[in-house]
Parts: C-alpha cells; structure tokens; sequence
C-alpha cells in the first residue's frame, strides 16, 4: 500500500507559480448588457490579441534582485499599441508606459481552483491630438477580476476579465475571454478556415506543422469569423 501511494503520488502533477502566456492571446469581448453610457461606438467592439506579461518587481532594497513573493500583470492591447505606434510615426510625443495596465496578483501561487487573480490594474490610455488623417482620439481601457487559469497541463493559457472602455464621451463594459496563442483563422485568400485551428498537422492539407493551440483543447477551440482569430467557446470551468 505505501508503494502504490508513492507511485500515485508522483503521477500527480506538481502545482507551479502563477504565469502567463507570453505574448498575445486572442481575446473576444461579450458587451454586458445595459452598460453603455454616452454616445458613439465603444459598444461595437468584438475582440482583439491582448498582451499579457507576469514578471517579478524587484526587492525594495535590492533594485538589482527580483522580489519572488510578488507577481505582476501588464496588459496592453493591440489597437493602443497600434495607434501609439501611428501617433509616434507622426511626430507626437507618446508615453510608452501610458498604453499599459499594470496590476499585481493576489498571490504568487493559484488558489485550490487553479487560479491566478489581480482585483484591478491601473487604466491605460492615449488621450492624442489630430495627426495625419486621425481627428483626435482619446481611448481608455479599464481592466478588473482579471483570472487566469493555471496548472502545469495550462500553464497561463486561458483566462478571463472584465474590461470597461471608452471612446470619447462613450464608455461601455464587456467580459473578456483569452485563449493563448493568438492564432489567425484566415486563409490566403482572406476567408475564415477552421482548420487553422487545428493543433494537429495536416501535411496532406498542405499544413505543416499544427497551430500551436494545445491539443487538450481543441474540442473548445473555434474560429471566430468576425475576428478572424482562434478563440474559446467558453472559458474552463474554474473561470466561469
């Protein structure tokens, strides 16, 4: 009996510290209903490839050593990224950290469900001038009840948020959910082609290599038209 529970006991998986995936997931944003205030199109948005970053701060007396009892969150989104970007190109002054929310983790390790969660992040926004064509923009994204699910199996790979943004005078707030890689469903010729999503390779189909999505999860993995992107048909049960 001790020998079968030894044996059982390292089959077990062991637990690792809150992550994410590096780099971009690919987001789709659900508008809660009755949320928008003000006039203009900040109800209209679906989805976007979102950043997220998990990293240490350094200790407060060691600026050169890292505080592994606190864990960070960034989050930058593409169209800030993007339009910083353009605005740089014109000549106007951006401040690279205005376009990223920082938060920090309620813990360095997931709670019993697995979980990974930052309560709030700091806002990010690009409040510009006319440049170019652009008349002038002022965007806010406002990130809170960020999760992240995360096991050795799904290191930081799904997660979900609450997001409320404003365009202008017009502020509306959706559910996030993120699926990591951002992986794109188009084809060549612009259409959508599910099988992109497939984390199997298809050499036949002329794919090579998979998408790069865990194969764990392809039974929940679809193509998303209107974003032509890899996305969740619903989050884990740990996130919901």
């Amino acid at each position: 009996m001790v020998v079968l529970a030894s044996l059982v006991a390292s089959c077990e998986q062991p637990r690792i510290n809150c992550t994410t995936g590096h780099g971009g997931f690919a987001a789709t944003y659900t508008l809660k209903p009755g949320s928008k205030q003000g006039e203009g199109d900040c109800d209209t948005l679906r989805g976007d490839v979102i950043g997220l970053e998990k990293y240490n701060p350094s200790q407060a007396d060691d600026r050169e050593e890292q505080d592994l009892s606190r864990a960070l969150l960034a989050i930058r989104t593409t169209e800030l990224g993007g339009l910083a970007g353009e605005a740089e190109g014109a000549g106007v002054p951006i401040d690279g950290g205005a376009v990223l929310s920082m938060g920090e983790f309620a813990s360095v390790e997931p709670d019993d469900d697995d979980v990974c969660s930052v309560a709030s992040l700091s806002p990010a926004e690009l409040d510009l001038p006319a440049f170019g064509e652009r008349p002038a923009t002022r965007i806010r994204y406002e990130w809170s009840n960020v999760r992240v699910y995360v096991t050795a199996a799904f290191p930081g790979t799904q997660m979900t948020a609450d997001l409320t943004y404003t365009r202008g005078e017009c502020t509306a707030s959706y559910s996030v959910v993120g699926l990591w890689p951002a992986v794109a469903c188009a084809g060549q010729d612009g259409a959508t082609d599910p099988s992109l999503c497939d984390p199997q390779a298809d050499v036949a189909a002329g794919r090579l290599v998979g998408s790069g999505i865990n194969p764990d999860l392809e039974e929940r993995v679809t193509c998303a038209p209107e974003l032509a992107l890899c996305v969740l048909k619903e989050p884990p049960e740990a996130l919901r």
